[in-house]
C-alpha cells in the first residue's frame, strides 16, 4: 500500500460518514499569469483565454485527484458566483459561460468516471429562473440537461460545482422541488425532536438534499485564500447550511492552484489528527502556569497594540 493510500485509509476510518471539504479556488488569473506570462513585457495581460480556461480546468481536475487520493469523499467547489455575470460586461459573461461548460466536457467526464464520482451542479435554479430571452439561462439549461442524462448512485463519490447560487432562493424552492413524503417526514421528525442537535441534523439533511441534489454530511472543512490578506467566504450553499460546530477553515497565502498534494495532506492531517479535543470543563483550570499566563498576556497586549496584526486586512501586493 502506498503512503497516500495508507493515509487515505486512516482518513476513511476517521470519517466513516465521508470526508467532505469545500475548496474556494482563488487567484486563478494570478496563478496563470505567474505560471505562463511572467517573462512577458506585460505579464498581466491574458490574450489567450482558451489557454487560461484549460489551465484552470487542469487545476480543478488536479484538486479532484489529490482530494480523492487522500481519502476525501465529497468535494465542493464554487467556480462561479452570480455576481460574475454582471461585473465585467457582456463579452466577459459569454467567455465564462462558454468555459463553465468545460465542466461537462470530455476531460471532466473522464475524470468523474476515473474517480467513480458523480457531478452535481448546485445553484443553477437561479439561472433557470431567468426568462428565456436571457442568454445566461441557456447555461443553466445545458447543465440541467447534462444532469438529467447522468446516471447517479448514492454509493459514489460526489463533486459539487456551485454555479451562480443564491442559497436563500434554493431553500425557498425546497417547498416545490422536494417530494411531498420527504417534506412530511421532515416535519414529523421536527415535531418529535426534543434535542437541538437532532433538530439541526434533520434540517441539514432535508435542505442539503434540496439545494445540493444529494444528502451529504455536514462539511468538515474549508480551504480558501488570503494571498492579499483579504479573507472571504466564497462557497455559498454549504456555508449557509452551517450552524457552528467543529467546522475548520484554512487559508492559503498564495493562489489556490499552487497548493500541492503535500500541502493538502498537511491540512487534512491537522484536521483529522492534530490539536486537542474540545474541553468539557467550564473553565481552563490547569491549562496555564502563572509564568505561561504572564507570557501570554504580554503576547496578547503586543498584538492588540499592533492594528496590522488583524487578520482580514487587505495587504498591498508590493509589501
Amino acid at each position: 500500500m502506498s503512503d497516500d493510500a495508507a493515509f487515505a485509509a486512516r482518513i476513511s476510518e476517521r470519517y466513516p460518514e465521508g470526508l467532505t471539504g469545500i475548496f474556494a479556488i482563488g487567484g486563478t488569473r494570478t496563478a496563470y499569469i505567474l505560471e505562463r506570462n511572467r517573462d512577458r513585457e506585460d505579464p498581466g495581460q491574458i490574450d489567450n483565454f482558451t489557454d487560461y480556461a484549460h489551465y484552470t480546468l487542469d487545476q480543478y481536475l488536479r484538486l479532484m485527484d489529490d482530494f480523492f487520493a487522500l481519502g476525501g469523499r465529497n468535494l465542493i467547489v464554487p467556480p462561479l458566483s452570480f455576481q460574475a455575470f454582471y461585473e465585467r460586461g457582456a463579452a466577459y459573461t459569454q467567455v465564462i459561460m462558454d468555459y463553465t461548460l468545460d465542466l461537462v466536457g470530455e476531460r471532466a467526464i473522464a475524470a468523474y468516471r476515473q474517480h467513480d464520482a458523480d457531478p452535481y451542479f448546485v445553484g443553477i435554479d437561479t439561472l433557470l429562473h431567468l426568462p428565456d430571452t436571457e442568454p445566461i439561462r441557456q447555461l443553466g439549461v445545458r447543465l440541467q440537461v447534462f444532469q438529467q442524462g447522468w446516471s447517479y448512485s448514492p454509493a459514489r463519490r460526489k463533486v459539487f460545482w456551485e454555479i451562480a447560487p443564491i442559497p436563500v432562493y434554493s431553500f425557498r424552492q425546497a417547498q416545490h422541488t422536494m417530494p411531498e413524503d420527504a417534506t412530511q417526514s421532515m416535519e414529523a421528525a421536527l415535531r418529535e425532536s426534543t434535542d437541538m442537535r437532532e433538530m439541526y441534523d434533520i434540517l441539514f439533511a432535508y435542505y442539503s438534499r434540496a439545494a445540493l441534489g444529494a444528502e451529504i454530511p455536514v462539511p468538515h472543512f474549508y480551504v480558501g485564500t488570503n494571498r492579499n490578506g483579504d479573507l472571504k467566504l466564497r462557497s455559498m450553499v454549504p456555508i449557509a447550511l452551517l450552524a457552528g460546530g467543529p467546522f475548520r477553515m484554512f487559508f492559503l497565502p498564495y493562489p489556490s492552484p499552487f497548493m500541492t498534494r503535500e500541502a493538502l495532506r498537511a491540512i487534512l492531517d491537522d484536521l483529522a489528527f492534530g490539536g486537542k479535543s474540545l474541553s468539557k470543563s467550564y473553565d481552563y483550570s490547569g491549562s496555564y502556569s502563572s509564568e505561561q499566563a504572564q507570557a501570554e498576556y504580554a503576547r496578547v497586549v503586543a498584538l492588540a497594540s499592533d492594528v496590522g496584526s488583524i487578520a482580514g486586512l487587505k495587504r498591498n501586493r508590493q509589501q
